[in-house]
């Protein structure tokens, strides 16, 4: 067994397996699910004007549709627009005729002007439209300007922030969009159901029923699978994967990697929080991580090692414009002691007298996704003389307002991902000086801020992939910004005999084409 095992099986932290219990709902054919119940976290949405995203946080209920949506490439393709083009900063669409809102109304030019207008207030940080350059060309096509003349917007319209929504009604009691599904009932911080649209548009759901139950603890969710109170488990945690019974009853749908598990470091921190300021203690920290063991371990054995924070196979970026580090206590400890971080007679290091101790707030979204990781990170710098002031949290405004607006801890875990096919979407709002998510102090500035900002206005896709090599580089090697760990698939459980489209970004896995075999 080794050391990485010992300290699992050891640990408090874990959970023991669960019973195993009869599982399995009968139903008609491999085309034909009447009602589909799915565990996920806790409820997250929230009817706020300035912060709305009632049924389009996840779960994304598919009740409103975006204008575009992501193909397996993470390029935009049509849904609610039919083609696009692009010159200059200026936008012609095309949109696909013959589609209606529920209640009835026509989705044509006018009314999709309207369902853009109403989501950027306030966000223009997001979609870039200039809110005075909609025109309405023909019934169905349109055009509008974007405000830093930008070839991304499209891009941006891929994420499911983006949807649009009828003006008709009151969108917080009653959302109106154009997709397969309608609203049923929602029962705040319990569940949410929803009725298969049978006038949509396009390809109609195979599942009648669909309803999302909000179970924030990790083995509860597991357990009410295993107990067939739900059929499908959508959010799923390193502990659960752990858990899980050997005997068939409970089986994992994968797609392929995209989360990526890494350390966000603190270049612009005060003391106390002011150590990881010389580069050579994050090439440290970096060294210092067992990587191969915790693929062995953790996500079932089904993550790999992370050179970057992007995967290779996005956007066509490959995986030879970073290095990644490899698993090397010596070339971590030289780093150290050329730094002036000096080992004690208890393995430990401090400068001047003052220790080598470190403050880690994990995790973003929440602790529960990457335990035990945190725990296992901790023992692996403890090797190399580093302490770790470890903090959990299982709340992201926590996360956001107590430890990363403020700068008050030296290393930020996060597991997330790029969640729409704009290739600079997460390393400008992570990594940009001027990020609007707050994330100032693991921004390094200067050099990266620069291939950013050409980055957002090139004017080709082939312009913006090779600065986003670049810039990607930059973060995850020249400065160490971000220390990437792992790469991990989206995962879902299931009771046997249900095919579930995985896609890569959880937002997009299409539960209402879930299908059973007879």
């Amino acid at each position: 067994m080794n050391k990485i095992k010992q300290l699992l099986s050891a640990s408090s932290i874990l959970a023991v397996s669960l019973p195993v219990l009869a599982a399995g709902v009968t139903s008609a054919s491999a085309e034909d699910i009447q009602n589909l119940r799915i565990a996920v976290k806790k409820d997250r949405y929230s009817v706020d004007a300035k912060k709305f995203n009632f049924t389009t946080r996840r779960p994304a209920a598919q009740i409103v549709e975006t204008a575009v949506k992501p193909d397996e490439n993470f390029k935009p393709q049509g849904l609610l627009f039919e083609t696009w083009d692009y010159k200059d900063g200026v936008y012609n669409i095309k949109l696909r005729e013959g589609i209606k809102f529920h209640d009835g109304q026509t989705f044509d030019a006018k009314t999709a002007i309207d369902a853009l207008k109403l989501y950027d207030q306030g966000r223009s940080d997001f979609l870039q439209i200039d809110q005075n350059s909609f025109s309405q060309t023909e019934a169905y096509e349109f055009s509008f300007k974007s405000e830093i003349n930008s070839s991304l917007v499209i891009e941006n319209m891929t994420h499911r922030g983006a949807s649009l929504f009828s003006l008709n009604g009151d969108r917080a009691e009653n959302p109106i969009g154009t997709g397969p599904y309608l609203l049923d009932e929602y029962k705040p911080k319990q569940s949410i159901s929803l009725k298969r649209n049978d006038a949509y548009w396009g390809e109609k759901p195979k599942v009648e029923n669909i309803s999302y139950h909000f179970v924030p603890d990790d083995q509860v969710r597991l357990l009410a699978l295993q107990n067939n109170e739900v059929d499908i488990v959508a959010e799923v945690t390193p502990q659960m994967l752990l858990s899980l019974p050997k005997d068939g009853s409970v089986v994992i749908h994968q797609s392929r990697p995209i989360r990526y598990v890494a350390l966000l470091t603190n270049l612009h921190g005060k003391a106390p929080y002011d150590k990881l300021k010389d580069l050579r203690v994050r090439q440290a920290l970096a060294y210092a991580i067992n990587r191969e063991q915790l693929a062995e371990v953790l996500f079932d054995g089904k993550g790999v090692v992370a050179k970057g924070i992007l995967p290779d196979w996005m956007f066509g970026l490959g995986d030879d414009h970073v290095d990644g580090f490899d698993y090397n206590i010596q070339k971590a400890s030289a780093l150290l002691d050329e730094a002036g971080w000096t080992k004690g007679s208890d393995g430990m290091r401090s400068k001047d007298g003052e220790p080598l101790k470190l403050r880690l707030v994990a995790a973003y979204p929440n602790v529960s996704s990457v335990r035990p990781m945190p725990e296992l990170l901790e023992q692996m710098f403890r090797n190399i003389g580093i302490e770790i002031d470890l903090v959990q949290v299982d709340d992201s405004g926590v996360y956001d307002d107590t430890y990363l607006a403020t700068g008050e801890a030296d290393l930020y875990m996060e597991f997330a991902s790029n969640n729409n096919t704009d290739p600079t979407y997460l390393l400008y709002n992570l990594f940009h000086s001027k990020t609007p998510w707050g994330y100032q102090y693991t921004a390094p500035g200067g050099a990266l801020d620069t291939i950013l900002d050409k980055a957002r206005q090139g004017q080709n896709r082939e312009e913006v992939i090779e600065l986003v090599r670049e810039a990607h580089r930059e973060i995850v090697q020249t400065q160490l910004a971000a220390i990437p760990i792992l790469m991990v698939p989206n995962f879902n459980l299931s009771r046997p005999g249900l095919n579930i489209p995985m896609f890569e970004h959880a937002d997009w896995i299409d539960y209402g084409q879930v299908t059973q075999t007879k």
